[in-house]
């Protein structure tokens, strides 16, 4: 007797990427005290629906990005792509970035447009991505946004398909991450 296996959903036959405000996320772990446990990739895995997960982009600059890992070692580093945007020295010591968010802008939109992927998932909670997630929409691509440990402002859930968000406790309940100290 012949064995079936289950039918395939047409979504898994879809290709997402996931685009990741880098800084931004790592200052919401900070903020949390938490330290991540498994890789980026198999966490945001979990967001795209059953798609084929192409690629992960973490856009951040490399000062905060050294210092994340610090924090979450090979986590934040395994499957994923970073890129860097560039770190300015303030009058106060500090260190700004620039051309972070345009990058990942540049990023989304060009693979959308090159149909790359039908499906982008931006991890961020910046309202600074919403006429690029509406340009998104216009080459045919769905989209969503994930925040971690903050509400996604209304005005970013309007403009994308879905929206979810990931807690502190659901994080830590599905250990993802561990909390420090």
């Amino acid at each position: 007797m012949p064995t079936y296996s289950r039918p395939s959903r047409p979504i898994e036959f879809q290709k997402a990427m996931v685009f990741i405000d880098g800084t931004n996320l790592f200052y919401r772990l900070e903020g949390n005290k938490l330290n991540f446990s498994i890789d980026l990739v198999q966490i945001f895995n979990n967001f795209i629906d059953g798609r084929q997960l192409i690629r992960t982009y973490l856009y951040t600059i490399e000062q905060h990005f050294d210092k994340a890992k610090t924090f979450h070692g090979d986590y934040i580093r395994n499957g994923v792509r970073t890129v860097y945007g560039e770190g300015v020295p303030t009058k106060n010591g500090n260190i700004k970035e620039k051309g972070v968010d345009a990058l990942l802008v540049a990023d989304l939109v060009y693979h959308a447009a090159v149909k790359n992927y039908d499906y982008a998932l931006l991890v961020s909670t910046d309202t600074d991505f919403v006429q690029a997630l509406r340009r998104v929409e216009d080459f045919g691509c769905r989209t969503g946004v994930l925040s971690i440990c903050n509400d996604i402002p209304i005005r970013l859930r309007n403009a994308c398909d879905d929206n979810q968000t990931l807690t502190k406790d659901e994080l830590i309940n599905k250990n993802w991450v561990t909390v420090r100290d």
